[in-house]
C-alpha cells in the first residue's frame, strides 16, 4: 500500500463581530495628546511616566 500525503490549505474565516464598533471611533488607550506649533504627541496608557514627562518636557522647550 501506498502512502497518500495531502497539503491541506487553512482557511480562516473571521467571525462578524457581536459588539460592532464604529470604524472612526477613537483609539481607546490614549492617556493624552499635545499638540504645539504642528507638532503632535500622543501618549498611551501603559507608557513608562518619567518617559512622557521627558518627551512633554523636550516639546515644550523647543516649540518656543
Amino acid at each position: 500500500m501506498e502512502e497518500k500525503h495531502e497539503i491541506i490549505a487553512p482557511s480562516f474565516i473571521s467571525k462578524p463581530s457581536s459588539m460592532s464598533s464604529p470604524t472612526h471611533a477613537p483609539y481607546k488607550h490614549i492617556a493624552a495628546k499635545v499638540e504645539l506649533k504642528g507638532i503632535r504627541l500622543t501618549i498611551f496608557k501603559g507608557v513608562n511616566p518619567k518617559l512622557a514627562s521627558e518627551l512633554v518636557k523636550v516639546l515644550v522647550e523647543n516649540a518656543h
